[in-house]
């Protein structure tokens, strides 16, 4: 090494500490684990003047290490490598190879060497290849083990061809050495902190997913809503930040608030684990533990076959001309009675709206009745059928549809007596509120635009327009994309829903691009925005 004064080693030495202090706050502080490796390589070539250096991670299978950062100042190399294979610590045979990064990974140990040419202790012939293959020439090595706070050895940091102040090439000295070693401590620390966060983010995660998912297997009338909903929630949020016009122009989410969002939108139906299945599973409007609309057409030829015999007692006191009308007649009333019957199957299969007068057909046809062969008297429809047929929008009863909307209580009560950190404290006001309205018309709690965040907003729209789309409920076919947007338009006008967020869901092709990605060649036909309802350009907003 150079000759160095006091005064030069005082500022060398406040050098050193300067860069020692940045680097146990940047890896400290730094989230992405990527970013946390480069620092530390970065920091250490910096701390030692070094031409290069690499670190090495060990995979999961705790047999092979992978290159995962690679740096050379002087070949212009800086880059997280893909295409090098990983270096495995053990043969077939179960021996070690004699590379200094297996050697120094599985004896926990720093190996030190002043010029790889003049070493024989270890396989340097990789080395050899690489500087024959870039003109470059490898002297010194510093390789240093990665220990973590629990002893264990997650990696290997290795410097290469350390320098003067001249740029002379030397061996790394006893000082930088224990630098180094101080450094990859921290370090191995700091980044198994890391991976243990990450793993239980990764567990949370994998933990709210099973329960969305759980509930979307509960029953096939769900289909994947719970899964698809937060697709649908991503995608207008992300359109959100990256609009340039209207009044959410200047609104940008933070990658934690989209993170809150992601959590609280697999999270919005929990309370549906609760919800009878047979509840949930009403595919038609009659059906219980079956489908009795089976039922009633066993009625109806019962009843055909008490008109049969009605009219076989009259015949023997009637003339021929007598006989053959009553044949007709009878006929001609069963040709009736099997309209009806596809009438009431028809009904059975509910819409999105029946009108009076087929709620009043209805209700004649419960007029229908006789007397069987025990002399009992019998009704085609029972006053609970002709309710359950009469109902004019779905499946669902009043008495039904508000057990159904009790699951958004539960949902309530079950992730607000969770406890969050501080991060994902708003997951129940995000989640909770997608049954609420702009004007006050939702449920549970009847809240107005004004009292809901502009995420909980988002998923108001997430979660009706997934509903409408969805092809995989089995009391439905996948409504047609114009269908579903005309529906979801028509909520924007009557004030249910937020009108700058369906413009930008609009404009931006968020309709489109959930189309392309989740719905039916079938149902992806043209919407003309030129007649779409509530729809309006930012400028009329």
């Amino acid at each position: 090494m150079s000759k160095t004064t006091g005064n030069e080693h005082g500022i060398y030495a406040s050098q050193i500490a300067d860069q020692l202090t940045n680097m146990a706050a940047a890896l400290t502080s730094e989230r992405d684990h990527q970013e946390i490796l480069d620092q530390i390589i970065i920091g250490c070539m910096e701390m030692t003047n070094a031409d290069g250096g690499t670190l090495y991670t060990i995979d999961d299978t705790g047999n092979e290490l992978n290159f995962t950062v690679i740096h050379n100042r002087s070949l212009g190399i800086h880059r997280k490598p893909n295409d090098l294979p990983p270096i495995r610590l053990c043969n077939e045979k179960g021996q070690r190879d004699n590379l200094v990064v297996v050697q120094t990974f599985l004896d926990g140990i720093t190996i030190n060497i002043a010029d790889v040419y003049h070493c024989t202790d270890y396989d340097f012939s990789g080395t050899r290849r690489f500087d024959k293959q870039l003109s470059y020439r490898s002297q010194s090595f510093l390789s240093v083990p990665l220990i973590d706070h629990e002893r264990e050895v997650i990696g290997v940091l290795q410097l290469i061809n350390a320098e003067d102040n001249e740029g002379n090439r030397q061996p790394f000295d006893d000082g930088q050495q224990a630098l180094i070693e101080s450094v990859a401590s921290l370090a191995a620390t700091v980044l198994t902190k890391r991976k243990l966060i990450d793993a239980q983010r990764t567990l949370f995660e994998s933990f709210i997913k099973l329960i969305g998912r759980a509930i979307d297997h509960k029953s096939p009338v769900t289909g994947k809503h719970c899964e698809q909903v937060p697709e649908v929630a991503m995608m207008l949020a992300d359109a959100v930040c990256r609009t340039e016009q209207g009044p959410l122009a200047e609104l940008q989410f933070t990658e934690q608030e989209l993170y809150e969002l992601k959590v609280a939108a697999w999270l919005h139906d929990c309370g549906k684990i609760t919800s009878p299945e047979y509840i949930i599973d009403k595919a038609t409007k009659l059906h219980t533990m079956y489908d009795r609309i089976d039922l009633v057409e066993t009625r109806m030829r019962e009843y055909q076959q008490y008109l049969y015999i009605q009219m076989l007692e009259r015949l023997p006191a009637q003339e021929v001309t007598e006989q053959e009308a009553a044949r007709a007649f009878y006929h001609q009333r069963c040709e009736q009675l099997d309209d009806d019957l596809e009438f009431l199957k028809k009904a059975n299969t509910g819409g999105e709206f029946m009108a009076q007068a087929l709620i009043d057909r209805v209700h004649s046809l419960s007029d229908i009745h006789w007397t069987d062969i025990k002399g009992k008297p019998q009704q085609l429809l029972t006053k609970d059928e002709v309710d359950n047929l009469c109902i004019s929008r779905g499946t669902l009863t009043d008495s039904e549809r508000q057990v159904m909307r009790d699951h958004i209580k539960v949902s309530i009560d079950m992730l607000e007596s969770l406890s969050y950190p501080k991060n994902l404290s708003q997951v129940p006001e995000i989640a909770c509120n997608h049954h609420e309205h702009m004007n006050g018309s939702g449920y549970p709690r009847g809240l107005t635009g004004g009292q809901m965040s502009l995420r909980a907003r988002i998923m108001c729209i997430a979660d009706i327009f997934e509903a409408l789309t969805a092809a995989d409920r089995p009391y439905k076919k996948g409504m047609l994309l114009s269908k579903a947007m005309d529906i979801v338009g028509r909520a924007v006008e009557e004030g249910q829903l937020d009108p700058t967020l369906f413009e930008v869901f609009v404009r931006e092709g968020v309709y489109l691009d959930y189309a392309r990605d989740h719905m039916s060649k079938r149902q992806q036909d043209s919407v003309d925005l030129s007649n779409l309802p509530g729809y309006k350009p930012c400028e009329e907003l």
